[in-house]
């Protein structure tokens, strides 16, 4: 397969390059479009204001690289668009240097850049281990490519990628398909004080518990040690609660022209 290999934490990182030797040792051609540093939790944001600057760097064991100054999206979008060339068979982004389970994948340039390419209409696939001092990058790398090689096989339609999830310790060796937990964590703000009393800042935290995932979830899954993986699609109307709004009536009693005359008269 020809891959495009992108990430959030920058080109250098060692779960895309652990990704980029996997892939490439199995003997995919790969094209690496990735931040030229960190990027973490952009999320799907964009550079909408200036041109995205980009330097060639060599990958170690061979292929195409590029170092790009904008977020994980703007490089999944540029690679698709203008820097890997065609075909892509796959859109890889990761290996994230920990989860991005459940509802906070809505936070992950990892996902964020996955999602870009599946909008694109190219099938895609994003990684992520868990942080720990028993992180096995070279197995993550072997899970990920067993991820690739199967993923054509799967059905995904158009515009789903793929989210894929890799404990620090498997319990069990096979993953399972398991839907987000879409439970928010307990959050709330620590209060940080200089040794006046002057507040400085606000650090978030959180609490986990049972409360905050739902049974067969993929964080529940993953709490006992299984590799998941979940289909996600991109934001869409939600189209029940349109039918409903549009079926009981509930648009402008007063008329367009009567709420634009009472409008003009504020200014």
């Amino acid at each position: 397969m020809r891959i495009l290999l992108t990430n959030d934490d920058g080109i250098e990182s060692p779960g895309l390059l652990s990704a980029h030797r996997a892939l490439r040792l199995a003997g995919h051609e790969v094209v690496t479009v990735a931040p030229d540093g960190e990027r973490s939790g952009q999320s799907h944001s964009v550079n909408l204001r200036s041109a995205l600057r980009v330097k060639e760097v060599a990958m170690p064991g061979g292929g195409s690289g590029y170092g790009v100054d904008g977020s994980p999206a703007d490089c999944a979008h540029l690679g698709c668009l203008a820097l890997a060339g065609e075909p892509i068979d796959l859109v890889v982004s990761g290996i994230n240097t920990d989860t991005n389970l459940g509802y906070d994948a809505n936070y992950s340039g990892t996902v964020g850049a996955a999602l870009e390419a599946a909008a694109l209409g190219y099938p895609a696939l994003a990684a992520s281990l868990e942080r720990s001092p028993a992180q096995d990058w070279e197995l993550a790398g072997q899970v990920t490519l067993e991820a690739a090689n199967l993923y054509q096989g799967w059905g995904i339609p158009r515009g789903v990628l793929v989210n894929l999830n890799i404990p620090a310790e498997i319990g069990d060796p096979l993953w399972v398909w398991a839907p987000l937990n879409l439970i928010p964590a307990r959050e709330r703000y620590a209060v940080e004080r200089d040794a006046g009393g002057r507040i400085l800042g606000y650090r978030r935290t959180r609490e986990l518990g049972k409360s905050t995932y739902m049974a067969g979830s993929d964080v529940d899954y993953f709490r006992q040690g299984r590799i998941t993986l979940s289909p996600v699609g991109p934001v869409r109307s939600e189209r029940k609660t349109l039918a409903r709004l549009q079926n009981q009536g509930f648009g402008n009693p007063a008329g367009p022209d009567r709420v634009f005359k009472r409008a003009k008269k504020s200014f």
